[in-house]
């Protein structure tokens, strides 16, 4: 059942963040209104800025007085827009405790709309091959990511795959945005239910589709070809893949971006794992302290990494 204070929240989502680009707020707009800038960690934590050995700038959360050999890194989503917030840093910490006081790498990648494809995935890529080279075991590190990071974490994986490089240990996804053409099953039928992209009482035809994709989220993809498996991981195949987590709100547009991929996973032979609420939205778990369904989602995502830390 879902909770009353989901119920009364998607009234204010809709009415506060909606980004349609029919009558919703800019992509820029919400951001700026939800963004904490604040540089400051959990107690007990420290924060250094830091860059790899290919210039790539990333942030390095970890207990204070420790160096653990484990690690998660963490790519964060913001539709390539938006950058590292406090938000990204308190959850670095959660992943840090629930990893057993694991190092945590937040990669901090050039932003749209001044940097566009394959800006991001190119410096993604190279940061892999630098914490490699930094002596960190492959069995030692998971990857997360939420959104576009979890794009992201999709794409440097198919391209390590296929260069012949090490792959992480596991994989947690939050509402993976993998499909920049937007042909999946639930771009039509959660149109008029998803209080952050969708617009109410209206079913999606093409033309809406068409001024979808040209919004200012999309702004990161250029000329590039939008079927390119690098730039939507929902072309890719998943072969060889790691036990992967992801993470999708039942009333996302993007929900088909998951429940594809899940089953190219699976046909595989991929542990791979699906958590959903139902009347949920995009990135839902890292509203861990205001909805209850959120908050179950957080915790079964560091049950999941303590699991593949152990």
């Amino acid at each position: 059942m879902v909770s009353l204070r989901t119920r009364l929240g998607r009234h204010f989502v809709w009415k506060v963040f909606n980004m349609n680009p029919d009558g919703g707020k800019s992509f820029a707009e919400v951001t700026e209104m939800v963004s904490d800038f604040s540089e400051k960690v959990r107690k007990g934590y420290t924060r250094s800025v830091e860059t790899s050995k290919s210039g790539i700038k990333f942030e390095r959360i970890k207990p204070e007085n420790t160096e653990s050999e484990k690690l998660v890194l963490y790519i964060h989503g913001g539709g390539y827009t938006a950058g590292l917030s406090k938000a990204y840093r308190d959850q670095a910490a959660d992943y840090s405790k629930a990893a057993n006081g694991a190092q945590c790498f937040l990669l901090d990648y050039s932003l749209a709309p001044e940097y566009k494809y394959p800006t991001q995935h190119n410096e993604a890529f190279a940061f892999w091959k630098d914490v490699l080279d930094m002596g960190f075991k492959p069995e030692n590190i998971i990857v997360g990511g939420d959104s576009a990071g979890a794009n992201l974490s999709l794409s440097i994986f198919l391209r390590a795959r296929d260069e012949g490089l090490p792959l992480p240990k596991a994989l947690y996804l939050i509402s993976p945005w993998a499909d920049m053409t937007a042909q999946g099953d639930s771009y039509q039928h959660n149109y008029d239910r998803d209080p952050m992209f969708g617009k109410k009482g209206v079913e999606l035809n093409e033309e809406l589709r068409q001024r979808l994709l040209q919004c200012d989220m999309y702004s990161w993809c250029g000329d590039a070809d939008r079927f390119d498996p690098l730039v939507s991981p929902v072309y890719g195949d998943y072969k060889g893949f790691p036990t992967t987590l992801m993470t999708v709100g039942a009333d996302e547009i993007l929900l088909s971006d998951t429940l594809t991929i899940e089953q190219k996973m699976k046909n595989e032979g991929i542990d791979v794992r699906v958590i959903s609420h139902e009347k949920m939205f995009h990135i839902y778990p890292l509203y861990y302290t205001i909805f209850p369904e959120s908050k179950k989602a957080y915790k079964q995502i560091l049950a999941f990494i303590t699991e593949q830390m152990s």
